[in-house]
């Protein structure tokens, strides 16, 4: 559920529910339906979600490139959803790596 809460925070999805995780049978989240995702806004929705990260999954955000990140969604999010995305980034990134300086990197990144 960890990935799922930085899923959610990073695409900025409005309509977040239970409907919308499903469980396989070898226990697999699947996060499904974006229909209300990717919103302009360059804000977080509910920070205090974040609690920990998998450390490939933050390595990852660090690395994301808004030029790659434009030119790969091209058909699907226009200049302002590709910022909004950027912009959540970025304080997705600070945010854990404040806890990281609070907590210590084994409490936060697993």
């Amino acid at each position: 559920m960890y990935k799922i809460r930085v899923l959610d925070q990073l695409v900025y999805d409005t309509d977040v529910n239970l409907t919308n995780v499903l469980i396989g049978e070898d226990w697999k989240i699947w996060r499904v339906d974006f229909t209300r995702a990717f919103r302009l806004s360059k804000d977080l929705r509910n920070p205090t979600d974040l609690v920990r990260c998998d450390r490939q999954r933050f390595e990852k955000l660090k690395a994301l490139d808004g030029n790659e990140l434009a030119g790969k969604t091209k058909h699907y999010l226009n200049k302002d959803e590709v910022k909004g995305v950027m912009a959540r980034r970025d304080k997705i990134v600070a945010h854990f790596q404040q806890l990281i300086s609070e907590k210590g990197e084994n409490e936060v990144l697993y």
